[in-house]
């Protein structure tokens, strides 16, 4: 099996990350890589939970994403299961685990480990798109910090 990590830190509130990662609001804005944009947001986030995200190519194809809840730790952990609606024999669940560090006041340390993927090349392309959609997520950090 495969598996990769992300670590990277926002100078945010850690209240506005945390909500970033479940807040329909939010996730609207960031979640999608590339030049995908999120066309559908279902999430009843509690543990146990399920979730489901569509995504739009700009060429117009659509993807949907969908998954469980498996842990929610306020402002300090979430995991749930991936897995993509496509009915591609080669699509399996994995698990995704995110931890929130308050490193000082308004910089928050964030680690994803996505794991149980059956080949690197699906790893790859996986790890590719959760660092462009933490691109437009730090963009989103940059707005919310202009507000404040």
């Amino acid at each position: 099996m495969y598996q990769f990590t992300i670590d990277v830190t926002f100078t945010v509130p850690l209240s506005f990350i945390y909500a970033s990662f479940h807040e329909v609001e939010y996730l609207s804005q960031w979640f999608a890589p590339g030049n995908c944009s999120v066309t559908q947001v279902m999430n009843d986030f509690k543990e146990g939970g399920r979730y489901r995200i569509k995504m739009m190519e700009p060429n117009g194809v659509e993807m949907s994403l969908t998954g469980e809840y498996v842990t929610i730790l306020t402002d300090e952990q979430l995991a749930f299961s991936w897995a993509w609606e496509d009915n591609l024999d080669e699509s399996h669940i994995t698990s995704v685990n995110i931890h929130f560090n308050e490193v000082e006041p308004d910089r928050i340390n964030v680690v994803l480990l996505q794991s149980g993927f059956v080949n690197k090349e699906e790893c790859d392309q996986h790890e590719y798109a959760w660092m462009s959609c933490l691109e437009k997520l730090a963009v989103l950090t940059d707005r919310q910090k202009a507000l404040n």
